[in-house]
Parts: structure tokens; sequence; C-alpha cells
């Protein structure tokens, strides 16, 4: 994996793929971190090109006038392909790369997986709520969804949502929840108390910080605690 920054590469538009993807990312992009994630996963071979969001190039913005932010970039005999939306790349990259599959095979437990995915959504706007309001701690939506979250663990008996190792839920969700352990920095033992509450999600969490995967993408509380702090015009929410 190799790392291209839009200021240092300039504005001209990156060199045809030959084989290898390329992620078009903001640093420290929740979205973009789950596609990291996936890519990781499948061990995939791919580029990462950073771009600056409060100034894109042109040629950017003509390939992708909606401005959706992550992209990936495919190569195919036709020229090269653009996927945009988080979950849809996911999906394209465990189906691309058929070994160590991280959908269930079982359909109805992929459908049960996404509908959790979806309802992680609220989870993602009580984050953002919480992140507006001086890192407020304790938003009503946030307890809720990690409770629906905790009894799903619970009756599955796992340690992952996955299984015995992370899959496609346990990637999608992941980056938000690495994100709620800043608040560590804000009042530490409010959190601790809180995650008494969880003890299944809370034990998921510490397997997750674990794995080889998750640790290549990673980033400690206090990194997450200073770019929110000072770059709040970043909000975790604003590209998909």
């Amino acid at each position: 994996m190799a790392y291209y920054d839009y200021k240092v590469a300039g504005a001209s538009l990156p060199p045809p793929l030959t084989d290898k993807l390329r992620l078009y990312h903001v640093e420290m992009n929740p979205y973009g971190h789950r596609v990291l994630l996936v890519l990781e996963a499948k061990r995939a071979k791919y580029e990462v090109y950073r771009l600056d969001p409060l100034n894109l190039p042109a040629w950017f913005r003509a390939k992708n006038p909606r401005l959706k932010i992550p992209v990936l970039e495919i190569p195919t005999d036709q020229g090269d392909k653009y996927l945009f939306e988080s979950v849809v790349i996911c999906d394209y990259l465990d189906e691309k790369y058929a070994a160590n599959p991280l959908h269930s095979r079982d359909p109805y437990v992929k459908a049960q997986d996404r509908l959790l995915i979806e309802r992680f959504n609220e989870l993602i706007k009580g984050s953002l709520e919480c992140f507006d309001t001086n890192f407020a701690f304790g938003s009503e939506q946030i307890i809720q969804t990690l409770d629906i979250f905790e009894k799903e663990l619970a009756s599955r008996g796992t340690y992952y949502f996955g299984g015995d190792r992370p899959g496609m839920l346990d990637y999608m969700i992941w980056p938000w929840v690495e994100r709620l352990y800043l608040l560590r920095c804000v009042n530490e033992k409010k959190f601790d108390e809180k995650k008494t509450i969880f003890p299944n999600f809370a034990d998921w969490g510490d397997q997750m910080q674990l794995d080889r995967v998750v640790k290549k993408h990673s980033s400690s509380p206090a990194e997450y605690f200073d770019y929110y702090k000072n770059a709040r015009t970043h909000t975790m929410g604003y590209y998909l």
C-alpha cells in the first residue's frame, strides 16, 4: 500500500491503474476508514490518494460531480471505473475477492447484518450530535443504539458479530466506535461507567483493537480528540 497526498502530487490527474485499486480518501473520514479496513481484510493490492476536502482538484470534481468521498477506482479492460458509497464499495470488494469472505454465506444472517448496519446509522447521528456540542457524552441515541448491539452480541454468543473473527458488520461499525473512545479524553470515569452497562459490547471493542486489520488503520483517542476539537468543519458525517 502506498499513500499519495493531493497537495504533494499536484493537481494533475493520477496515472491509469494497472494491477491495483486506488482509494480516494479524506484523512480521518470514517466512511473511507470502512473501506480501508475491508481492503486490508481482503489483502487487496491498493494505494490511497488523500484529498483535501476544502480544495478538491478539478479533475476529481469532473469525474465525481456529487463530490462523494470515498471513491474506489478500479482498473478494467475498458478503462478505470469508479465506485461510490462506502457500503457499496465494501460489498463489491467482498464479492470481488472471494477468499476470506466477510459477509455470512447464510442469506438470512447476511440480511440481518445489513439491517444492523442501517440501524447503526442512528448511532452515527448521535455521535455527530455529541461531537458538535463540545463532546457532551450521554446522548440517548447512542445509548439506545448500543443497547441493541449489546443484546445482539449476547444472543449470538460470540466475541464478534461475524463469529470467531470480525466480519462485514464488525468492520462497518468499527470506525465510529473507535472514535467514541475519544470521549475517554473528556471524562474517563464517566466513559468507563458507560462501558459497564454494555459488557459484551465493551469486550467486543477490546477484541477489535487487537485485530490485525484494525491495528493497521487505527488512531488513538487523543488523536481523534485533537482532530475534532481543532477541525469541527470536518464533521464525521460530511462525506458519505
